[in-house]
């Protein structure tokens, strides 16, 4: 398990969502009960002129209730997509939710945690973020998930989905 080629910079304007990102939020919802907050948009990245990897139509916002449950939910799907990166050809995941347990006690921000495949395989590619270094969303209730553009078809994606494990 090696690290990856990160392929979405600089993102492009796809047109519409992947069959695959589709695929993949689909599987998520049922194994989850996420909720779809948006894959498709052609729209610059927050605070840069370079496309958001949104208008490639390969990634995807998944929510979840802002509960005990809805928590545990993500950190479950984050911990299975994270440990299946490389099976799934994950690209990018964040986990705007989670706070660091090494924080200072006087900083109750959850600053999140990205993982990237061009940081290596599974949690060797998970970063956590900070005040100042973070994904720009502190404590949102949502997973971003950026699926490769390198699957063939849904239908493969799915195979590989179903031959893993499940939580």
């Amino acid at each position: 398990m090696t690290a990856r080629k990160y392929p979405f910079y600089p993102s492009w304007d796809g047109g519409s969502t992947s069959p695959i990102t589709k695929k993949f939020y689909d599987l998520c919802n049922k194994r989850w009960a996420f909720t779809n907050l948006g894959m498709y948009v052609n729209r610059q990245m927050r605070g840069s002129k370079n496309l958001s990897v949104h208008a490639s139509g390969f990634a995807v916002d998944m929510g979840y209730p802002a509960t005990r449950a809805g928590r545990a939910a993500a950190k479950e799907a984050w911990t299975w997509l994270v440990d299946n990166s490389e099976a799934l050809l994950l690209c990018e995941l964040h986990d705007y939710s989670y706070r660091n347990p090494a924080q200072p006690e006087s900083d109750k921000t959850s600053w999140g945690r990205g993982y990237r495949c061009s940081r290596g395989a599974g949690q060797k590619g998970v970063k956590l973020f900070t005040s100042s270094d973070n994904a720009g969303t502190p404590g949102g209730v949502w997973l971003h998930a950026e699926i490769s553009n390198e699957w063939e078809n849904a239908a493969d994606f799915e195979k590989a989905w179903r031959a893993l494990p499940k939580p």
